[in-house]
């Protein structure tokens, strides 16, 4: 397994630098980090300033898959903390996403809690080159970056993966909203949670890393 880590670079540098600490604090795979400007984490590849945008990050998907050599990757997101047991999960099959339902979001502004229904792109587990033909298959014809596409592939009539395979960690993952990433919102259940297993309080962990 090795981790993927894609990044835009449009966090603040000491929030960013914090989740990648916690990071390397809950594991010792190997990582590949596809970001547009350089950072110390793990290998390296800075593609430069291409822009923000669904399309770009999958671009960006595609080199670390590429760079890598392991069977399967991890993704992992510059707002995204991750639990030690996200790290740990062992996949059946290498032709299949397996997505996290173990979701929480924290709000813009917000020092509390959303359950996150469904699985995300920040919180998947993927045979590396079943990954890379989805996405090559996506990139047919197109250029190499576009900040047009937004919602790639959903620009093109098409979705990332077809089927998903799903698993849950015992702790959460839990992606915090800034307002300086590609997205403010996500689609979320709005009732206030407080507390969660393993980060605790919202507005203790909002102090830790905000």
């Amino acid at each position: 397994m090795t981790i993927i880590y894609y990044t835009s670079n449009q966090e603040k540098t000491e929030f960013e630098e914090k989740i990648r600490q916690n990071i390397l604090k809950q594991t010792n795979l190997p990582i590949i980090s596809v970001s547009q400007k350089p950072i110390d984490f793990g290998e390296n590849i800075c593609v430069g300033d291409v822009g923000v945008s669904g399309f770009n990050v999958c671009r960006q998907s595609l080199i670390a898959c590429e760079a890598a050599t392991t069977e399967f990757i991890i993704t992992a997101e510059a707002d995204t903390l991750y639990p030690p047991d996200y790290f740990t999960f062992k996949p059946e099959r290498n032709d299949i996403c397996y997505r996290n339902t173990n979701l929480y979001v924290m709000g813009r502004r917000r020092n509390y809690y959303y359950k996150k229904p469904g699985g995300a792109l920040h919180s998947q587990v993927i045979g590396r080159k079943y990954y890379i033909k989805r996405l090559k298959e996506l990139f047919k014809d197109a250029p190499q970056w576009n900040v047009e596409e937004k919602n790639f592939p959903k620009e093109r009539g098409k979705k990332l993966f077809n089927e998903f395979e799903y698993f849950e960690t015992e702790n959460p993952v839990v992606q915090i909203k800034t307002g300086q990433g590609m997205r403010h919102y996500t689609h979320s259940d709005r009732t206030p949670i407080y507390e969660i297993s393993y980060w605790g309080k919202g507005k203790k962990l909002r102090k830790e890393y905000l």
